[in-house]
């Protein structure tokens, strides 16, 4: 899997739309090749967050993240973002 011209692609869901200030509810992990063929798929990692941080949520994050289901993975994990991300660095760094 190691390449220098492979990519990693990290998608985050998020409680909005502002890095510095909302929370990461899934971290999920592919790697491609440089044409784009998918060569790993690393761990799909809901994080845990406290009811306050979700009740602060807009209205759409609310509906989109309630509707798909994510939100009741985040409540029922129990792990933090340190942990997420140290679980997506093991899978790209064996």
């Amino acid at each position: 899997m190691r390449s220098a011209d492979n990519l990693i692609w990290i998608d985050l869901e998020m409680t909005g739309l502002k890095p510095e200030t909302d929370a990461i509810l899934e971290i999920a992990t592919l790697v491609t090749d440089k044409a784009l063929n998918v060569l790993a798929e690393g761990p799909v990692i809901a994080v845990h967050q406290d009811e306050t941080t979700l009740a602060g949520m807009d209205e759409w994050n609310q509906k989109q993240h309630g509707g798909s289901g994510l939100l009741a993975r985040v409540r029922a994990s129990r792990l933090d973002t340190a942990e997420a991300e140290a679980r997506t660095l093991a899978f790209l760094m064996p």
